[in-house]
């Protein structure tokens, strides 16, 4: 499973087999929010339970030509949705990927000139789910509200990236996770073969979250159970 752990200006991504994100908001003592991903498939033990927010990424680019003026522009962009986000009350902040370069121009083949912004950020937006009649499209109509009306410095624009649901501390439902485990896989060896050996592996894997739907998302770990037959 593809793991982005965003701490303060930090951005790590590692491969794996979906994707999550864990970021954390201070330092110390600090909460873990998982950020889900659609999966394709349904996990045979899982927790369906409603999200706490919608994770809304920020990207903040400077059409700057002058490469120390866009990185100027950028940082105080950032600076900008952060405190503005905190005297809202209505958003968590946490910064994303940074992107500094020299500015770059030339000419596409089919549609004139292009050029790469020399600097460009993200920054995530968490949107908490007031009520439990809240939804994906509410939060993300709050959020988009909130950018358009920042009066951001000299050439910056700001885009907003895919809308998705996130969890606080998924790691508070392991002990039930494993025990549900633990219930199937003896259920499953009644079953199908209850005098064989049996193996299982991933159960120190972290709590991964999937999106089900617009509200909901399904919290498991990611293990593997085979029997084998007694020699």
């Amino acid at each position: 499973m593809k793991i982005t752990t965003l701490i303060s200006t930090a951005f790590l991504a590692v491969a794996g087999l979906s994707a999550i994100a864990e970021i954390s908001f201070e330092r110390s003592s600090c909460p873990i929010i998982v950020v889900a991903e659609p999966e394709s498939h349904a996990p045979a033990v899982s927790v369906v339970m409603r999200a706490d927010f919608v994770s809304v990424p920020v990207r903040v680019v400077s059409d700057q030509k002058n490469t120390s003026a866009a990185y100027e522009e950028t940082r105080q962009a950032i600076d900008l949705v952060a405190r503005k986000a905190k005297e809202s009350g209505q958003f968590r902040t946490t910064m994303g990927v940074v992107s500094l370069s020299q500015h770059r121009g030339g000419f596409g083949l089919s549609s004139g000139s292009w050029s790469e912004p020399a600097a460009s950020a993200e920054i995530y937006l968490l949107v908490p789910f007031s009520t439990n009649s809240g939804s994906i499209f509410e939060a993300g109509a709050r959020a988009a509200r909130f950018v358009e009306s920042l009066s951001l410095p000299g050439k910056i624009k700001c885009e907003l990236g895919r809308l998705q649901l996130a969890v606080e501390n998924p790691e508070q439902y392991r002990t039930n996770l494993l025990s549900w485990i633990r219930d199937d896989i003896k259920k499953t060896r009644e079953t199908m073969a209850p005098q064989s050996d049996y193996t299982v592996a991933g159960l120190e894997s972290p709590v991964m979250v999937q999106q089900i739907d617009d509200r909901n998302v399904a919290l498991f770990l990611n293990y593997s159970f085979s029997v084998s037959e007694k020699k």
